[in-house]
This record gives structure tokens, C-alpha cells and sequence, in this order.
């Protein structure tokens, strides 16, 4: 701001930041584009650089992730600061993590932020993070979750630590502001406005008249007032009208602007006089005027920064150019195209720098039918996706090639060549091997395009898919996007499934693009390390029958000369293999994530896109993590773990929720959320199960009892009706989770124990499996069974689950295979699943029904797609022990497994790779896991009698363990309305837990049956089903 504008507004944040209310710790500037926010931002950063500790960051429209620049761009501000304490705390912090870059946000949040400023309590002097533009951040979730980290951790900072933001009145910071008091500066209602803009366009023209010569009557105070009635109360207007009076004849050009009559207002009014001159200019000569909007077509479009250098590399064999060096082409674009258009357009000294516009604004006008006057300078965002996907797909036909960077050694990584590949991979290669998918798909869309696709791109990318995706594949290798690579190719192969029938069969790449999505995936870790593991590691490795292999099997640098190669992918999507064996797996409410809880204390969260681990693990050491569970809405992770305990987990902090859940005595073998979140069930080796209040962490009443063995598992009927319980007892039990009673007479019919419960989506049926190698069906209403059990399996039955529509129902077993069998006719489909080697401890679908996720003693984590019987590409491997349970979260896209070894894993169903480190809970075996209802919560039984409930996103640990079994935790469910976790135990009980307080509620439910081997609740909530080792299944209320 130039001095003595904005005064009122500058002093309200001076005195804000100088404040020590721990309540007033944010503040928000407001305003619509062009009001001012940036320049605000910039002058509080600027006034408080040299009198405190200040660091700034400035989004810019296309950055989409917060990831990678947010925090760590600001704790390098606050390392290089003048004040020696702050400096040394963020130094400190960083050298502890050298690995923090690569970490998601919640960690570098809690890292470089939380851990380091909490050591500065009592500093003397304001500490301010300011984040600029939030609304240009394009991936509307990262500011949410950023700003709840903000609120999340405020109790953690010193109280001088303040954090100022600027962003538009966007919904979506209404929505992550919450209830919470913000000090706010609306600039929109500010008073005073059209005094700075006088003072601001006063003085700018004072200088134009100084620089260009002008008479001291230029200009007139009428023209003057004019100015400030156009500018509307924007100061970009005025900004942007500067600029352009002094880039030209000054008398002119505000001659010009005054004099123009328009039905529109502010700065659309500028924008059409800025480039009706430049298109008016450039008309002469039609190449240059086709030039002028291929370059702002290429902003446009553009999914990441282009510079001067990119643009002219990508338009470089433009006849226009005919016979110019690069240098001339990159002058003659700055000089003849662009010379009109430099008051809206960012454009650096550097050609290798980024350009942008100047204001979103500009944008928005350019792509607007309506708001565009003249035809000529509208851009059509779909023509210039096609024009730079044959450009880009042309660069990397004419690029591409192997080993790039010239490599001598298959053993160099990708961490080791940055030098050799900034020389050898152009930034214009860079941008297309990073951009040709989104300018494909976005510019030839289906079914819009019909059978009449343009014809040179087509022909690019068949020719491109036939002859350089390795090439390609490796530059994504060299640059670190491997895993972004995957989810290209499978966005390409969706685009091409949707394609034109005539289309599809003509280029013949359906089946190309599945097995590259399929190949990236599968080698993803080789891939990753170094670029010429792609020719001597993976290809080798590629199945012999696939498109992929026929057309590039001549580049694989070593042959398999004996042993048995693949022919096809096999069966499973991708496996993973998580510290430990998991024990439980279960997905995320949106199904990004797939946590696993094993048996090396871990809960890992995994990225089901990319099967990258995600977050850290929750902190601390409890024992095998015997069940894991999701809340429905995603926010907490349940798992319970051989100390007794249960303990819930954020997995987007990594910080556990509250205490862990105590009552069970033994180890807690089975967790679960109730549909709506409030409770969270659990089973246990003492024989009980235990309803607890997911909220607080409350027991609620006494624990269930009736079984006479372990309660292995647990689960709520969808609508929250019904828990339904499993043993070793041989019985099945039922009870309504609101009064802890137990419903009619144990379900029984079972020669031996129960070991796996579940409840159909429409709450109607429950399926039990047993150790009698068989699975029953049952009438909810009646508790009668249904028809003969169903067989197949040679050995026990120890994990069922039922697909979202209820049309499937999944069986693992001892055996280690997994059998699909159709619900309506009670027969099995196709053959087995295999691929396990060892018994089959966990099921769980996807939200969608598409993928089914198994955990195993095998200590692997396997994802299949239940449509083509297909397994992830390699099991997940991390869990060092047996597998006992796996849970989805309720959006498919994260599966947990818990296993022996103590951990809990999260893995990304779409890759098979873990999320993050697994989450420990090292007193013992988790014996098994359960997803809250939305998602956020994982709560786990294990050995040690206790439940834990965890964050599923960021993998800590909700408040201290629920202790109360007496004996192993076999089972966890929660509720489907979530307000309850019932744990089932071989203490013979079964509790309920408030999984909010993590208190117990009410005493346990009990009877005289034996071990509570598994839990399930009905779909209303109101039905808690328990089995036991008795062969009993009873039904409580």
C-alpha cells in the first residue's frame, strides 16, 4: 500500500498482531477480487519483517495441492529469521526430519509449525504466518483441512503466534471457519475506500506526469475524479489503469479510457479497452493476432505454470518463426505479440520463470461467452486443450527417448541425479509429459465430440502410445511424479473406455492404457528409485500376453530365461505388505485411504490411488493391533490392540483422540463404529462386548455379556438397530446397542466357533462364518436360518463381508482362498481368489462394491476388483506378522489391516501402496479394526484388552486406550449412526463405548456363553449381534 492509504485497516491488524488472545489467533482479510487483499498482505509482511518473525506465502491459481510448497515455503521464512530462538527452533525441527518435504500436510503442519513454535512460550515478540489467496488454491479440501489444522493446534502455539489469511467470501472458508471467532477485515464494507483510490491515482499520475514530461495541469482534477468513480472501489482496476496509461501516450490512452461508454462496469470495462487495443493492433497481420490468443489460450488451459520459455518451445514451429534462434523467438513474443497485453500479464524477467495474469479476473473474462465483447479475444478453453494436447504429444514424440539423462549405472536414484536432469530434460518436455492427459481428455470429450474427433491428435496419441510411453514413464521417473503417472493412466483408460465404440476399437489402446495404469502401479517402488529400473527391473517382469509387453518387449534389458513368467496381470489389483501381518483392514469414508492395523503395534493409512503410506503412524507401543475400523464420516480411526485397550486416532493430525477406551480386561479382538458415529462397539477375549460413546470415549452401561468365549467380532446392522456378535462359542448373538439387552435366544447351528459376523447393507440378512469350514445365512426378523450353509471352503471360515448393494457376499478362510458367493441364489461365482498363503483373516468392500481388500497371516494386504476377480498388482507388504482384519472406509478409497505384529496399516486401494507409516500399537496382537460410519475414526481391539480409537487421517491416537476387558478384545463395530463402538472379548462380555469420550457406557453385556468372536450391528442402529466360541449368536438392545 503507498503510504497514508488503507490507514484504518493497517492499524486494526497492527493491533492484532501485537494482541495475546489466544481466540483471536486468526484473522481474516475478505474481499471480492481487485479489492486489495494481496497488496494488504504484502505491506503487513513487509511492516512486520524486521520488528518480529514473519513469513509469507502467495497461491497462485493452478496450485491444487498444499502439500509441497505451503508449509515448508513458510518455515524456511521462519528459519532465515533475523530473531536467533525462532530461527533456531524451525532449524532445529528440520534437521530432526530430513524426510518432512515429502511428507503430507498434517505432518509438516505439526512438525515445522507445531512442534517448533511451542518451544518459544513466553517469546516477547508476535510471530505471523500469512497465507495469501487461499481461494486460488484449486483443490477446495487442502484450505479446509489447512485452516482446521490452524484450529486443531491453536492450543499448542504460544500465544503470540498469529496467522493472518486473505481469500474471497468463498463458501468454502465459511465451511472451514466453522462456529469459531475470527477477527475479520471486510474489505468489501470497508469505509474510506474512495479517498485511498483518490490518493493512490493522484500520486501514480503524478509520477507519469514527471516521468513522460507533462504539464502540471495533467491531470485535470475532473479527470482525476473520473478515475476514482471507474475504478468502482477496486484497487485493481486502478492498478491495472495505471499501467496501461503509462505504458503508452499517457494523454492518449487516458483520453481513450474516459472516454469509452460501457454497459460494463469495473474491471470488465478495462479488460475489453486492454486487449480490444492489442487485438486491434495485432488484426493487421493475422498470424500474430492467431499467435497473441494461442499464448493466452495457453494460459488459460494450462494445469501447471508456463513460462515465456515453454510457450515458445511449444509454439516454436509456427511459421512466424520461420528461421528465428530460440532467443528471438522468446523476444519477438515479448516485443511484437505480447507488447499490449503487459498491464494484464505477469511476465518475469526470467523466460524461465512462470507467466500468469496479473488478476483471476482477467481469466474468468476471457472464457465467459457473455462477458466477452468482442469475439476475437475470446478464448474457447476446449480448442486450446486440443491444440496443446497435439503440441505436447508432438514435444514428446520429438523428445523422448531412453535413458535421458545418460545414466552408466542402474544403480543411481532419482535423488541423486536433480543436476544431470535439469541439463537434460527440457522444461518444455516437463510440462508435456505432465500435461498431455488433462489437454487430451479435457479437449476431446465425450460423447460431445461424437465420431468426429480431431484426427491429428488421435494420430499423436496412438503413435505416442505405440512407441514412447517408456520414455515417458521415465521422464515422470526423473522429475519425481511416478505416482502422479499412475493416476494419468488411469484417467486416460476411463476416457478411452468411454470413448466411441469406433473410436476404442480403431486406435486398439483400451487395453494398452490398463496395462500400463497396471504396469506404473505394480512397479511403482523400482520405478520411483531410478529410471532405468523401468527397462531392467520391471519390464522383465511384465506379463507376456499383455499389449504392453508386444509392443515394447524388445526394450527390457534383461530376459527370463527360467522359471514361470506371468501371462496375464494377476488377479489381485496391487498388494502391499505393511509392517507386521495385518490383522484388519479398513477403508476411508471417501475411499482415498485404507488403513491396516498388524501385528508389530502399527496402524498404517495407505493412498488407495497411488498404494503410497500417507501420515505418520500413531505414536506409542500397545501391542498386536487386533481390529481397526473407520468412522462413517471418515475423521477417526478405531483400532483396539492386545493391552486391552481401544484408542482412536485422527489420521489427518496423526494424534490420538482423547485417552484410550479402557473396561476390557483382556485383549480387545473386534471394534466397530456405529452408521451414525455415536458408538463404537467392541469384543474381547474376557467374553464381552462394550458400548462406548465415540464422542467422549465413554463406557456406556455394562459391558453385553452371554457369551462363554472370545468374542471375536462385532458389527452394527446398517441402520444402527442391531449389534450382532460372534464366538468361539459356536453361537451368534444379538442385542439392541441402546439398552445392552440381548435379543431372543443365541443364534446356533454352528458345530464350532464363530469367527466373522456381518450384517447385509439392508440390514435383512446376517452371515456368520465358523470354524466348521461353513457360512450361514440368516433372517434378521425371524432369526431363523436360511437354506442349506453354504461350503466350499476346506477350512475355517474367519472373515466375511457383504458388497454395498447386497448382492455379493465375500468369504476368506483358513484355506487361504476367498470365495464370492451371489446372496440371491446362495451359490459360489467363478473359482476362489487366490494369491494369500496363509489363512484369510479380513474382508472389506469398497463404498462402491468395485474392490474388495483382503488382509492375511501372510503379513500381505491384497486388493481385487470384484468385477474381473483381479488382484492388486503386489500384495501390500508392511505388516512383518499374520493379518486378522481389514476394514474399508466408508468411501472405498483407503483400506485398514491390523495384524500380530501390533500395527495397523493404511493402504490407497487404487495402488496398493501403504499410506504413510503404520500405526503402532505394540501391546499386543490387533485383533481387529473398524471404520467409524463417516470415516474418521479407526478403532481397534486387540490382545491386551483394551480398544483404541485413531484419526484416520492423520494416524494418531484418539485419547488413551478403553480399557474394561478382562481379556482379549476379539471384535470392534460401531454403530451406523456412529454414536456407539461395541467391543466384543473373550472376557465373555461385550461394552459399549461413547467413541467421542471413549467412556464406557452403561455395564457390559453378559451371559453365560463362552469367548465373543465377532459383532455387528443392525442397519438401524438399534440390534447388537454377537457370536461366540459357544456357536451361539445372540441379538441385543
Amino acid at each position: 500500500c503507498i503510504p497514508g492509504t488503507r490507514v484504518h485497516i493497517l492499524e486494526q491488524i497492527d493491533h492484532w498482531v501485537r494482541g495475546s488472545a489466544a481466540s483471536e489467533r486468526i484473522l481474516w482479510v475478505c474481499g471480492m477480487a481487485g479489492t486489495g487483499k494481496s497488496t494488504i498482505a504484502s505491506t503487513v509482511a513487509h511492516a512486520w519483517r524486521f520488528r518480529a518473525s514473519c513469513a509469507i506465502f502467495h497461491f497462485r491459481r493452478g496450485q491444487d495441492a498444499l502439500e509441497t510448497p505451503l508449509v515448508c515455503a513458510l518455515a524456511r521464512q521462519l528459519g532465515t529469521s533475523l530473531v536467533p530462538e525462532v530461527r533456531n527452533a524451525v532449524l532445529d525441527s528440520v534437521r530432526e526430519n530430513e524426510d518432512i518435504a515429502n511428507q503430507r500436510l498434517s505432518e509438516q503442519f505439526k512438525t515445522l509449525l507445531v512442534a517448533s513454535l511451542r518451544k518459544l512460550e513466553g517469546h516477547p515478540y508476535p510471530i505471523l504466518i500469512i497465507v495469501d489467496a487461499l481461494d486460488e488454491c484449486r483443490n477446495a479440501k487442502d484450505v479446509v483441512d489447512f485452516v482446521r489444522l490452524i484450529h486443531q493446534h491453536s492450543s499448542s502455539f504460544p500465544s503470540n503466534v498469529r496467522f493472518l489469511l486473505t481469500c474471497r467470501p468463498e463458501a468454502v472458508l465459511h465451511r472451514a471457519r466453522g462456529s469459531d471467532g475470527w477477527t475479520v477485515v471486510d474489505l468489501d464494507s470497508a469505509s474510506n475506500v474512495s479517498n485511498d483510490l483518490a490518493l493512490f491515482i493522484h500520486r501514480a499520475c503524478a509520477k507519469i506526469r514527471d516521468d513522460h514530461c507533462l504539464p502540471e495541469s495533467w491531470p485535470s482534477a475532473g479527470d482525476l475524479a473520473r478515475l476514482v468513480d471507474m475504478s468502482q472501489g477496486l484497487f485493481q482496476w486502478a492498478r491495472t489503469a495505471i499501467t496501461y496509461i503509462s505504458d503508452g501516450s499517457p494523454v492518449i490512452r487516458l483520453r481513450s479510457l474516459l472516454q469509452r461508454q460501457s454497459m460494463w462496469s469495473g474491471l470488465d470495462d478495462l479488460y475489453h479497452q486492454i486487449l480490444s487495443k492489442a487485438m486491434d493492433n495485432a488484426r493487421k497481420e493475422p498470424q500474430k493476432q492467431e499467435l497473441l490468443r494461442s499464448v493466452m489460450g495457453t494460459l488459460v488451459a494450462a494445469p501447471h505454470p508456463v513460462s515465456l520459455e515453454i510457450v515458445a518451445n511449444l509454439y516454436g514451429d509456427s511459421e512466424i518463426f520461420e528461421g528465428m534462434e530460440q532467443e528471438n523467438i522468446i523476444e519477438f513474443i515479448l516485443k511484437d505479440i505480447l507488447v499490449d497485453l503487459y498491464s494484464l500479464l505477469h511476465i518475469p524477467t526470467s523466460a524461465a520463470e512462470p507467466m500468469r495474469f496479473m488478476h483471476t479476473s482477467i481469466r474468468d473474462l476471457l472464457i465467459s461467452e457473455e462477458r466477452c465483447q468482442d469475439r476475437a479475444y475470446h478464448i474457447d478453453a476446449i480448442h486450446y486443450h486440443q491444440q496443446l494436447a497435439y503440441l505436447s504429444l508432438s514435444v514428446m514424440l520429438r523428445l523422448l527417448k531412453e535413458n535421458i539423462c545418460n545414466l552408466s549405472d542402474l544403480s543411481q536414484a532419482v535423488s541423486e541425479i536433480t543436476d544431470v536432469a535439469e541439463r537434460t530434460v527440457p522444461k518444455v518436455l516437463r510440462y508435456s509429459c505432465q500435461a498431455w492427459s488433462i489437454h487430451l481428455t479435457e479437449g476431446l470429450r465425450w460423447p460431445e465430440l461424437d465420431k468426429h474427433a480431431p484426427k491429428g491428435q488421435l494420430a499423436a496419441f496412438e503413435l505416442f502410445s505405440k512407441e514412447r510411453i517408456l520414455g515417458w514413464i521415465e521422464v515422470m521417473s526423473v522429475i519425481g511424479a511416478t505416482s502422479e503417472a499412475i493416476r494419468m493412466a488411469k484417467h486416460v483408460h476411463r476416457w478411452l473406455l468411454s470413448s466411441p465404440s469406433e473410436i476404442s476399437e480403431s486406435l486398439s489402446l483400451v487395453n494398452l492404457w490398463n496395462d500400463v495404469h497396471r504396469f506404473i502401479a505394480a512397479f511403482l517402488e523400482p520405478i520411483s528409485f531410478g529410471p532405468l529400473h523401468i527397462y531392467a527391473s520391471a519390464l522383465p517382469h511384465c506379463p507376456l500376453k499383455t499389449e504392453l509387453w508386444r509392443l515394447y518387449s524388445l526394450d527390457a534389458k534383461v530376459r527370463i530365461l527360467g522359471g514361470r513368467q506371468m501371462s496375464t496381470w494377476p488377479s489381485n489389483l496391487w498388494t502391499r505388505s505393511p509392517d507386521g501381518s495385518p490383522h484388519n483392514v479398513a477403508f476411508s469414508a471417501d475411499g482415498t485411504l485404507v488403513i491396516t492395523g498388524s501385528s508389530d503395534c502399527k496402524v498404517q493409512s495407505w493412498d488407495t490411488e497411488t498404494g503410497s503410506q500417507v501420515g505418520e503412524p500413531p505414536s506409542g507401543c500397545w501391542g498386536s493391533v487386533r481390529s481397526v475400523g473407520w468412522s462413517p464420516d471418515g475423521r477417526v480411526v478405531a483400532f483396539t490392540s492386545s493391552d486391552n485397550t481401544i484408542r482412536l486416532w485422527d489420521p489427518q493430525t496423526g494424534r490420538q483422540l482423547g485417552e484410550p477406551l479402557t473396561g476390557h480386561t483382556q485383549a480387545v479382538l473386534s471394534v466397530c463404529f456405529s452408521p451414525d458415529g455415536g458408538l463404537l462397539a467392541s469384543g474381547s477375549w474376557e467374553c464381552t462386548i462394550r458400548l462406548w460413546d465415540a464422542r467422549t470415549g465413554r463406557q456406556l452401561g455394562e459391558p453385553l455379556t452371554g457369551h462363554s468365549d472370545w468374542v471375536w467380532s462385532v458389527c452394527f446392522s446398517p441402520d444402527g438397530g442391531l449389534l450382532a456378535s460372534v464366538s468361539l462359542d459356536d453361537t451368534i448373538r444379538l442385542w439392541d446397542p441402546q439398552t445392552g439387552r440381548q435379543l431372543g435366544e443365541p443364534l446356533t447351528g454352528h458345530t464350532e466357533g464363530v469367527r466373522s459376523v456381518c450384517f447385509s447393507p439392508d440390514g435383512r440378512l446376517l452371515a456368520s462364518g465358523s470354524d466348521d469350514s461353513t457360512i450361514r445365512l440368516w433372517d434378521t426378523q425371524t432369526r431363523r436360518q436360511l437354506g442349506e450353509p453354504l461350503t466350499g471352503h476346506t477350512y475355517g471360515v474367519q472373515s466375511l463381508c457383504f458388497s454395498p448393494d447386497g448382492r455379493l457376499l465375500a468369504s476368506g478362510s483358513g484355506d487361504s482362498t476367498i470365495r464370492l458367493w451371489d446372496t440371491q441364489t446362495r451359490r459360489q461365482l467363478g473359482e476362489p481368489l487366490t494369491g494369500h498363503t496363509y489363512d484369510v483373516q479380513s474382508l472389506c468392500f469398497s463404498p462402491d462394491g468395485r474392490l474388495l481388500a483382503s488382509g492375511s497371516y501372510d503379513g500381505t494386504v491384497r486388493l481385487w476388483d470384484t468385477q474381473t476377480r483381479r488382484q492388486w498388482d503386489e500384495p501390500p507388504t508392511g505388516h512383518s506378522d499374520d493379518v486378522l482384519s481389514i476394514s474399508f472406509s466408508p468411501d472405498g478409497r483407503v483400506l485398514a489391516s491390523a495384524s500380530f505384529d501390533g500395527t495397523i496399516g493404511l493402504w490407497d486401494t487404487q495402488t496398493g501402496r501403504q499410506l504413510g507409516e503404520p500405526l503402532p500399537d505394540c501391546s499386543g496382537d490387533i485383533r481387529d479394526i473398524y471404520f467409524s460410519p463417516d470415516g474418521r475414526i479407526l478403532a481397534s481391539g486387540s490382545e491386551d484388552c483394551t480398544i483404541r480409537l485413531w484419526d484416520a487421517r492423520t494416524g494418531r491416537q484418539l485419547g488413551e486406550p478403553l480399557t474394561g476387558h478382562s481379556d482379549e478384545v476379539s471384535s470392534v463395530c460401531f454403530s451406523p449412526d456412529g454414536r456407539v463402538l461395541a467391543s466384543g472379548s473373550y472376557d465373555s462380555t461385550i461394552r459399549l463405548w461413547d467413541p467421542r469420550t471413549g467412556r464406557q457406557l452403561g455395564e457390559p453385556l453378559t451371559d453365560d456363553s463362552e469367548d465373543v468372536y465377532h459383532l455387528c450391528f443392525s442397519p438401524d442402529s438399534r440390534l447388537l449381534a454377537s457370536a461366540s466360541e459357544d456357536g451361539t449368536t445372540r441379538l441385543w438392545n
